[in-house]
């Protein structure tokens, strides 16, 4: 009896969660005339470039390395990353940071005509800082930064997954 009760609440809930449109993160439907995009103003070896490419690629969009006519165009007008200093102990030593990223682009489809004109988007992390494990804070520092990352790249995607 329990173990029925169970798959039945089990099956409930996988209709709720059906139901309220949940979907995993990155899958992004994009429009045919982004299927095919040509990236410029980032990178695209490493850091935030590289998280897009590897993104768009997953989402079935087709990458050129050079410029072609007839082809979407994303162009990354703005790229910060900014380390501020949040709270001061009564040592008067940082103990804790911010993590500031901020991304500025442009979109134009492939007919030439701009959708996006310029748009920015914006991520914030905090951490803790220990002066006695700077190793530590230190990966602590690129984990958040990679996460950052994700972060703007998905709310592009999210941004991009919505024109029509």
């Amino acid at each position: 009896m329990s173990r029925s009760l169970s798959n039945v609440i089990l099956g409930l809930l996988f209709v709720v969660i059906a139901g309220c449109g949940f979907h995993l993160r990155g899958s992004a439907n994009l429009p045919d005339s982004l299927k095919t995009m040509y990236i410029q103003g980032v990178n695209l070896q490493q850091g935030l470039g590289l998280e897009l490419k590897r993104s768009l690629v997953s989402n079935d969009v087709k990458i050129m390395s050079d410029y072609q006519s007839g082809i979407a165009v994303l162009t990354m007008l703005d790229n910060k990353f900014e380390r501020r200093v949040l709270s001061v102990g009564s040592d008067a030593k940082v103990s804790e940071y911010q993590l500031y990223g901020s991304l500025q682009y442009k979109l134009t489809d492939n007919n030439g005509q701009v959708i996006i004109e310029s748009e920015s988007l914006e991520a914030v992390r905090d951490y803790r800082f220990d002066q006695n494990q700077v190793l530590a804070a230190d990966q602590e520092e690129a984990q958040l930064r990679q996460a950052l990352n994700e972060q703007l790249v998905q709310s592009l995607l999210r941004r991009l997954s919505v024109l029509k």
